[in-house]
Formats: C-alpha cells, sequence, structure tokens
C-alpha cells in the first residue's frame, strides 16, 4: 500500500472542505476549518479518557448518539480550546452545531465540533459566527492545503497523508486524514485532533471498530511529554461516496490495515513534531504476554523523565531503560530480558554485555534510535514511538499563554 503526502480530508469523493482566519488567533494566521460530507456518513469516533472532557467533546459525543453515528459536517477551531469553560462553553460549542446546521439546511445532529488551544479560556463566538457564512461558501473538493493549516497550534508543519486501496473485480476506495499535535501527548489518547475520511461504504459497527484497532496501534502507542489533552478526538467519516462496499471478512482486514497504516504515520509525525523534540524514539517491545502488556511496557519507558533528557543528550546511559521497565506491573522475569540499542545487544538475561562504547554512543547521538527490548513472556508485540525532552521543551510550554 501507497501513502501520499500531498492529499488528506478531500482525496476521498464526495467530501469538501475550507480553512481560514477568523481572528481567533492573534497571530492571524488560519484558525477556523471545516469538511462536510454531501451525503450522510456513518461516523466513529474516539475520544480523550481525561476526566475533564471540553465542550466540544461532550457535544459531539451527544449527537452522535441523536444521529445514530451519522454526520454531514464537523467544524474545528484552533487557538482556543474551549475546556473548562462551565456553561458558556458548552452553549458556544451548541451555537456553533446551530449556525453550520442552519447554513447547510441540514440537522444539528449531523454537525460535530472539536476546538484546539489555551485551555480555561472563553471561546469568541462572535468571531467564529461571523465567519461560518464565508467558510462554507468558500468549501471545495481540494482543500487539503487550507483545512490541515487552520488546526494547527504550535506544530510546525501540517501533517496529513492520503492511500487508495484495490480490492478484487476493480473496486478500489479512498482514505484522507489530518491531525495536529505537538505536546501535551500521552495515551488515551494522545493529545491531538485527527480528521479521516474514506469514500468506502462499511457499517457504523465495523467502522467504530477498525477504528478502535487503529487508534490502540498509533495514537495510544505514542508519547510526548505524558499528559493526556482535554480536548483529544478522533473522527472518521465514511460516505460509501466510492460505491465500494467493504463486504468480506478479507475487506475489512484490507480496511482495517489501510486505516491502521495512516493512522500510525500521522502519530509518527506527532511524534517528530514534538514540542521541542530533537530525535525520534521507535521502541519495540517483543514477545510480551499479549498486546496490552507490550503497549504498557513501551508507554512507562517513554514517558520516564530519565530516560527522555539521556536520549536529548545522547547519554547511553540504557540502565535508565531497564529501570524504567522495572517500574511497570506488567508479568515478566527479571532474568529473561533483554535490550538492544540499534543493533547493539546491551543488557540479556541479568547480565549487561560488553560493548563499544564510541558505537553506543553513536547509536544514541542519531536523530532516530530504536531500541528493542524483548521481555521473553509471551508471543506479542508492540511499537510505541516517543522523543526526547530537551531545554526548549520546558521553554515553549513555560510561555505557553504568553
Amino acid at each position: 500500500m501507497k501513502l501520499t503526502y500531498d492529499r488528506s480530508v478531500t482525496f476521498p469523493q464526495g467530501f469538501k472542505a475550507n480553512g481560514k482566519a477568523a481572528g481567533i488567533k492573534a497571530s492571524g494566521l488560519p484558525d477556523l476549518g471545516i469538511i462536510i460530507s454531501e451525503v450522510p456518513a456513518a461516523t466513529a469516533a474516539v475520544f480523550t479518557s481525561n476526566r475533564f472532557k471540553a465542550a466540544p467533546v461532550t457535544v459531539s459525543r451527544e449527537n452522535l448518539k441523536k444521529s445514530g453515528s451519522k454526520s454531514r459536517a464537523i467544524i474545528v477551531n484552533s487557538g482556543c480550546a474551549n475546556a473548562l469553560t462551565g456553561k458558556n462553553g458548552l452553549k458556544a460549542a451548541e451555537k456553533t452545531v446551530s449556525e453550520v446546521a442552519r447554513h447547510l439546511k441540514i440537522p444539528k445532529g449531523e454537525v460535530l465540533v472539536a476546538s484546539t488551544g489555551v485551555i480555561g479560556r472563553q471561546l469568541p463566538l462572535d468571531a467564529i459566527v461571523g465567519s461560518i457564512p464565508d467558510l462554507i461558501a468558500g468549501l471545495k473538493s481540494e482543500a487539503d492545503n487550507v483545512f490541515p493549516q487552520s488546526i494547527m497550534t504550535t506544530d510546525k508543519f501540517p501533517k496529513q497523508v492520503s492511500t487508495e486501496v484495490s480490492l478484487s473485480k476493480g473496486k478500489t476506495f479512498r482514505i484522507g486524514a489530518t491531525a495536529k499535535g505537538a505536546g501535551m501527548i500521552h495515551p488515551n489518547m494522545a493529545t491531538m485532533l485527527c480528521f479521516v475520511t474514506t469514500d468506502a461504504r462499511i457499517a457504523g459497527k465495523k467502522l467504530q471498530a477498525a477504528l478502535d484497532y487503529g487508534v490502540a496501534r498509533s495514537f495510544n502507542a505514542i508519547t510526548v511529554d505524558g499528559d493526556t489533552s482535554t480536548n483529544d478526538s478522533v473522527f472518521l467519516m465514511a460516505n460509501g461516496a466510492s460505491g465500494t462496499e467493504i463486504a468480506t471478512s478479507s475487506e475489512y482486514e484490507l480496511f482495517r490495515e489501510a486505516l491502521t497504516e495512516v493512522l500510525a504515520e500521522l502519530a509518527k509525525m506527532i511524534v517528530r513534531d514534538g514540542e521541542g523534540a530533537t530525535r525520534f524514539v521507535s521502541l519495540k517491545i517483543q514477545d510480551a504476554a499479549n498486546f496490552r502488556e507490550a503497549v504498557t511496557a513501551g508507554r512507562i519507558i517513554s514517558v520516564s523523565p530519565l530516560v527522555k533528557t539521556a536520549i536529548f543528550g545522547g547519554d547511553p546511559n540504557w540502565g535508565r531503560i531497564i529501570s524504567a521497565l522495572g517500574n511497570s506491573d506488567i508479568k515478566f522475569d527479571p532474568g529473561k530480558i533483554e535490550l538492544k540499542i540499534g543493533a547493539i545487544a546491551v543488557f540479556r538475561r541479568g547480565e549487561p554485555l560488553k560493548v563499544d562504547l564510541k558505537e553506543l554512543e553513536k547509536a544514541f547521538m542519531g536523530k532516530e534510535i530504536e531500541l528493542t527490548i524483548r521481555l521473553n513472556a509471551g508471543k506479542e508485540s508492540a511499537q510505541v514511538y516517543t522523543c526526547d525532552l530537551s531545554y526548549d521543551y520546558v521553554k515553549i510550554n513555560g510561555e505557553y499563554t504568553t
């Protein structure tokens, strides 16, 4: 399967999008975007597990219940999270939905909403409502240069990816996606917004199952700083415009595989763009008792400040990695653990191995570092991605609201 990086949510048939500057950000950069499906689309979603859920998360969840997991439009703003904003925040999210529904002449329940930005500040509702008519008037079927820009906050680059998948008898379908995220990144979910569209026709329950599977192996397998946000949302709209129905089990597996690969690519982009990040780390956990334990092991290592700062400094202090693993509650025998830094084995079955320190230092100084841990506790594996913790991360977040 080939991934492309110049298209996103309007690559699948039957979708339009737009983005513009509505005056939410003081910088004057694009801060309001919209995606629409020309027909009602089966819609799956995964939301943050943070107990303080932002107003748009609450409203979108309720609307999906009302509509029977169908939607026609998603409106999103950056520059203000509309989180921890009480009753006024809920009213603002609901009003945004109502205005989009009114201008598109569709039911309110078919409109979803998302926000990202500073927490605890009221949404500039007048600016958003006043921009909706122009936003809708400018909808187009090739908006992959404007919508991704509208959802960015501290992102250094837009994150988008697409693919086209061929099935038997000449049938094809497309998937397009874009995401934002650079800080407050940690599983369940990583702090981010992600919007995925497909022109495949697939039943709602299968769509949700495919999204759950893909998120577990992408956005829930990355961490930048260990903080889960109030606004995390992943939306997947399937409008069937290609005429290709995902009917058989083999077709479903191909769809799920393609979706997971798209989500994983976006997840890696988020880690590479982590606030202040200078090194990208790929952590392979092998031979775990089950998939959950493999991911858990990867997370506890990836979130360790001591591990992350050693990686930033290019310090091959691999004992920190083993020590972090020892803080997890997963099942393994410490006497069976193996650790490799790149291709260099440094620890095996309770014993440190003799290594060339210069080669080890070189492995830790790379822009991309691969760590492999073999638990020897089962047959399941997982891939977790993270980055280093730098001086710039502290600076960016120390001055975030100023």
